[in-house]
């Protein structure tokens, strides 16, 4: 619990008035703005989901209840493939199970397999809302997981012409890297008021794309102060920590199993940086779980 309110607390509700700022008055905002915001809404939305599934998971192991975890380290995925299977779990089983697998699956040749993985994503778009930018957003990881599926022998061809290793910490990183931009690129639709913001969003920022503007202090007019993102830069990098030991393994048990002094130093240092750190409190208007709407 008290991880997932340092997520929703200290590090998404910090970001949605940057996102809110930059969104709300898009058009007014260069290509460098409008991409720190949409790669700012990609922990946005991860830690609002993710961080009030850590309190339902640890409200209802206090009941006795164990709960599945609906969060594997999504953004440490090497395809779009291995990010559904590691995104909004509990829904993308869901899918599979009652959708997907009474479609066909994949036992019908190839054609009806990817269309049945756009059938589902359309509809888990418009799971989200009767909205086009939904739509597009779903459609989007369905084609890039069909353009996936055609493209692996022409990918795997070119990997054995040019003798390029895949198992080494290079080629996994960019996997990595590739698969975060292009899930970043869907978030954008995702976020944006409607489809046709979202392509004047993609529009505006090829026309005024300027990387100056982040280095003359205009990273601080999207409605965050200096000090409110150094404190959020250095939350992402707790984040990113934290989420890469939780993939090497069970960390709460390893954290369960240290001294006392060390887990209630910890327990209680998180507490306090919830309570000194969090955007909450009078004058503030506490935004809502974004997934809430859905």
């Amino acid at each position: 619990m008290l991880w997932g309110f340092f997520e929703k607390v200290v590090i998404a509700d910090r970001i949605s008035i940057l996102v809110n700022t930059v969104y709300g008055d898009y058009m007014s905002y260069g290509g460098f703005k409008m991409a720190v915001a949409t790669i700012l809404f990609v922990f946005q939305v991860y830690c609002d989901f993710a961080g009030y599934s850590d309190i339902a998971v640890g409200t209802a192991r206090i009941l006795g209840i164990d709960l599945m975890q609906n969060f594997r380290q999504p953004y440490f995925s090497k395809s779009i493939a291995e990010f559904w299977r590691r995104w909004h779990i509990s829904l993308s089983t869901w899918f599979r199970d009652y959708l997907y697998i009474p479609l066909g699956g994949n036992r019908r040749g190839q054609l009806v397999r990817y269309r049945n993985v756009m059938i589902v994503f359309l509809v888990s778009g418009l799971w989200h809302g009767a909205s086009w930018n939904y739509a597009l957003w779903g459609g989007i990881h369905g084609f890039y997981q069909v353009f996936g599926k055609l493209t692996k022998p022409w990918r795997q061809g070119m990997i054995e012409k040019y003798h390029i290793r895949t198992d080494c910490f290079s080629w996994r990183a960019l996997q990595t890297v590739v698969t975060f931009f292009l899930v970043d690129f869907a978030w954008l639709f995702f976020r944006a008021p409607g489809a046709m913001a979202a392509f004047r969003i993609i529009r505006n920022s090829v026309r005024h794309c300027n990387p100056f503007q982040l280095l003359n202090g205009g990273l601080y007019s999207m409605g965050l102060s200096r000090a409110n993102m150094k404190l959020l830069m250095m939350s992402l990098i707790i984040l990113a920590v934290v989420d890469f030991l939780r993939g090497k393994g069970e960390l709460r048990q390893k954290f369960l199993s240290q001294n006392k002094w060390f887990y209630y130093g910890i327990t209680y240092g998180g507490l306090l940086c919830i309570l000194f750190f969090g955007i909450y409190g009078e004058g503030y208007y506490p935004g809502q779980f974004l997934y809430f709407q859905f």
